[in-house]
């Protein structure tokens, strides 16, 4: 732009965020980063670029329990999360081996999304725990399992369109 002396110029100038979508740190860092079910590519500290809108966010590292929760990310504006992992304890754990027709659906843990789609081997604690399998244009389907130490429970699933 070139103003003469005397002059005064008017001139808009829009701005853009470099920084949109997401910044994940956890602690300890190196987590494989899942959103809606699918792994990032990557490890934390990451940077990832979404859309606006709100996304099931689940944290997965080796010895340590799964990180999950919900995170809206803004339109112009880079959403921060710091997570801190926890140390798995090596007792009370089992396993589900979880498929479905069609296959790709997210597993869900008690109502917390487990970061995997059928088909998927998933740790879950010992115990009584429901099991729900999610697809879009599908009906989800729940499954109450009984999953005991050091064993692992079979869930196969049928999902009907909705």
């Amino acid at each position: 732009m070139q103003v003469k002396v005397g002059n005064v110029q008017d001139e808009k100038i829009k701005l853009e965020s470099v920084g949109k979508g997401i910044y994940v740190r956890s602690e300890p860092p190196g987590a494989d980063v899942f959103i809606n079910g699918d792994k990032q590519s990557g490890q934390t500290p990451l940077t990832l670029p979404l859309a606006p809108g709100q996304y099931n966010l689940v944290l997965r590292l080796a010895g340590y329990d799964p990180y999950s929760g919900k995170i809206q990310v803004k339109d112009n504006i880079q959403t921060q999360l710091d997570a801190q992992l926890t140390e798995k304890s090596n007792s009370h754990v089992a396993w589900a081996q979880v498929r479905s027709i069609p296959k790709g659906a997210e597993i869900f843990i008690d109502g917390t999304s487990a970061g995997q789609n059928t088909p998927a081997r998933v740790q879950v604690p010992s115990g009584v725990h429901t099991l729900t399998l999610k697809l879009s244009g599908f009906q989800q389907v729940e499954r109450k399992v009984q999953a005991t130490e050091g064993g692992t429970v079979a869930v196969n699933a049928v999902l009907k369109a909705q």
